[in-house]
């Protein structure tokens, strides 16, 4: 394995760890369907999550570090059908983003 290989590998564990739940739902189920888009006209909206926080999302001509699927977990799902949205991807820039989102369970006083 090459050196770069091997930093893509652990960038890729790291964000697995701290995005446990951001491709499945709280019941466990898969977070986008693996079928083409059902809407008419297609893709209507893109929307992402992220350990339970739900984001908006928007077609690109370039992936982000968080939205490559080399890399990172995050997938992309049509806001209408819920299928996955298989070209690049980003969260538009601007979206608010809680800091709670990182964290599994609150700090304790």
């Amino acid at each position: 394995m090459s050196e770069g290989e091997a930093a893509a590998m652990s960038i890729r564990e790291n964000f697995a760890e701290l995005f446990k739940s951001t491709a499945k739902t709280t019941d466990g189920d898969p977070f986008a369907v693996e079928l083409p888009c059902q809407c008419s006209p297609e893709w209507p909206g893109l929307e992402t999550t992220a350990n339970g926080h739900m984001f908006p999302a928007q077609p690109s001509s370039h992936y982000s570090v968080l939205s490559n699927p080399e890399i990172g977990p995050f997938v992309a799902r049509c806001t209408g059908c819920q299928a996955r949205y298989p070209y690049p991807w980003v969260i538009p820039q601007g979206t608010p983003m809680p800091f709670d989102w990182a964290r599994e369970t609150p700090p304790t006083a």
